[in-house]
């Protein structure tokens, strides 16, 4: 390993530490937070893991559970403190920097500085220790045109696993935010289709190179199964 790279792991390391220290050091911040966390201790002391509550018989309908089942995973696994509720949310930034990183290896770009440059975003740094469904939903999409992406890049068929990985990744977001995940990969991926292969051609190619139909069931499957 050269000087250089062990400098640029040593900056991704302190970048993930650095924020990883601080999930303990202040108590949850404005609304947000303080309302999901309170959902989330809720969940644990009620053992009902199938319906966030605002308040004991309050349901609370707005957001999917994905966001409040790693709060109050942390709460287990933790206790009830500012960083058990925070943590979960940590651990899905790093995966995605994770994720990001294997994608730039597959690509030929150097990882570590892929990494970096996630892990040093400034929202990027605030979402991965904070309360909310922000991270989830990003390690979802990211997952989903991570695998949609290889899938792409790989033509033959067998290699669409990446394309049930894309699947996989849209039923997470799906429990994350619901179906405003659906929106926004098709806004990244339908326009970059289009340019190359007009309208019709487009999902020609969707469906030529991605398993729509056991592809979408899984990703049914897995959303239900998980509300249930």
């Amino acid at each position: 390993m050269t000087i250089r790279q062990i400098h640029l792991w040593s900056l991704l390391a302190f970048a993930l530490l650095l924020r990883l220290i601080s999930l303990a050091t202040y108590p949850l911040m404005d609304t947000t937070e303080a309302r999901y966390g309170e959902m989330a201790r809720l969940m644990v002391e009620t053992g009902n893991w199938l319906t966030p509550q605002f308040d004991y018989g309050v349901p609370f309908w707005g957001k999917p559970p994905l966001f409040t089942w790693m709060s109050a995973t942390g709460i287990q696994v933790f206790g009830l403190n500012e960083f058990a509720v925070r943590v979960p949310h940590w651990f899905a930034g790093v995966l995605t920097i994770c994720l990001i990183g294997f994608l730039a290896k597959k690509t030929n770009n150097n990882p570590v500085v892929a990494a970096i440059v996630v892990a040093t975003c400034g929202i990027f740094t605030i979402a991965s220790g904070a309360v909310m469904t922000d991270m989830a939903l990003t390690l979802a999409l990211t997952i989903a045109m991570v695998g949609f992406y290889l899938c792409w890049l790989q033509k033959d068929e067998h290699t669409q696993k990446w394309g049930y990985a894309g699947f996989f990744g849209l039923a997470c977001g799906l429990l994350a935010k619901g179906p405003v995940a659906l929106v926004i990969m098709a806004i990244a991926v339908v326009p970059w289709l289009m340019l190359q292969h007009g309208f019709l051609g487009a999902f020609k190619q969707l469906w030529q190179r991605f398993p729509i139909l056991s592809g979408g069931a899984l990703m049914l499957v897995v959303a239900l199964r998980g509300m249930s």
